[in-house]
């Protein structure tokens, strides 16, 4: 199949066309660049043979000049932060949902199918957070029996204390972040486009996704930017929930092979969403994530705390995978420890290049 993937030079989409280059699809790489580090996929994408195009998704003018013959589009393209939303709210929704209705447009003039990058994120975190929990000594966890004992009448749809969060989870709310916002006008725009165009569309609610070759970051990335510290020692900082908060974890190769499950049935798929993640058995909290490479280097590394959460953040978050379990039989494989062992090896393998991105924080790092 000819393939193009868009955000193709970010974390994602880079290990997508790289993995699926080197299963003989041909793959056109379309990026603008803009993220520091996502040049450094160029030199690597020239070495497989994946063909790259420099285009914004924002103007449609930039997908017009991209091959006409295409197969399929993977859209991995967004301002992936969380936080960065709030300071400048046009930003997240040009990049994520207008950039997204000029791809939409692109699939349906060309009429090739489309799987799309969703996010938990279209899940309010008042509706989220609305579960009673309690605090063990390393992580929040979701509290079954007053669950069960309080909203015995009525338990809320698409909830599971011991699965996670399904498809049919409520999508009202109003704290789900801007680049929640954007996601969710981005998904609810690929299912109107299947409706309305016949434009073969898969949406995924990823959970955090994780693995080799992201360049973690404090506001988004941080599977990846735990590892980074401890390599580097930087300092860490837990914010809000004394860094008990959850996260269900996917590693970058889980996602690669779903697509291609997913590329194999896209007949079928079209128009359906699925949330997809770790899964409970796959889930970590800050304070783990700690524990964890304490353990693997030998060491500690400073850690700050700062008391109040985040706007719109999720005190726990887990997917319930069992819709596209049952769809296409697809389950992660690979584990917490093992995909931190991956990172570390990438890490310690590129250590120059990546001390030059973390710089900055090495150098304040030294100083406090």
């Amino acid at each position: 199949m000819k393939i193009l993937i868009t955000g193709g030079c970010g974390f994602v989409g880079a290990q997508l066309a790289v993995h699926l280059q080197q299963r003989g699809h041909r793959v056109i790489a379309a990026d603008n660049l803009v993220r520091r580090g996502s040049e450094l996929n160029l030199p690597r994408f020239k070495r497989h043979g994946i063909e790259f195009f420099h285009v914004d998704v924002r103007n449609a003018e930039d997908l017009a000049a991209l091959p006409a013959d295409i197969d399929l589009i993977c859209d991995a393209s967004a301002q992936p932060s969380v936080v960065t939303g709030y300071a400048n709210p046009i930003f997240d929704i040009t990049n994520n949902a207008l950039g997204l209705i000029h791809v939409l447009e692109f699939a349906r003039v060309r009429g090739c199918p489309l799987i799309f990058w969703s996010s938990n994120r279209v899940y309010s975190a008042d509706k989220t957070n609305a579960p009673p929990r309690r605090a063990t000594a390393t992580r929040l966890v979701w509290d079954k029996e007053k669950y069960l004992r309080d909203y015995a009448a009525k338990l809320i749809p698409g909830f599971d204390a011991d699965q996670g969060v399904s498809e049919e989870f409520t999508l009202d709310g109003n704290e789900r972040s801007i680049y929640g916002l954007s996601k969710l006008m981005a998904d609810l725009a690929c299912q109107e486009y299947a409706g309305a165009f016949g434009v073969k569309t898969v949406i995924n609610r990823f959970g955090v996704i994780s693995g080799e070759g992201q360049f973690g970051k404090t506001d988004q990335g941080w599977v990846a930017w735990w590892a980074v510290a401890f390599h580097f020692g930087l300092p860490l900082k837990y914010i809000g929930w004394d860094g008990k908060q959850v996260r269900d974890i996917l590693f970058i190769e889980d996602v690669c092979r779903l697509v291609e499950v997913q590329m194999e049935n896209l007949d079928k798929l079209s128009g359906q969403v699925f949330n997809v993640g770790g899964g409970a058995g796959n889930s970590l909290s800050l304070v783990e994530a700690t524990n964890l490479l304490r353990e693997k280097f030998g060491r500690d590394i400073p850690i700050t705390y700062e008391n109040k959460p985040r706007k719109a953040d999720q005190s726990i978050y887990m997917t319930d995978n069992r819709k596209i379990e049952q769809v296409l039989g697809w389950k992660p494989k690979i584990g917490i420890s093992e995909g931190y062992d991956r990172i570390l090896t990438w890490i310690r393998e590129n250590e120059e290049s990546l001390r030059v991105l973390y710089g900055s924080e090495e150098k304040a790092a030294s100083v406090r």
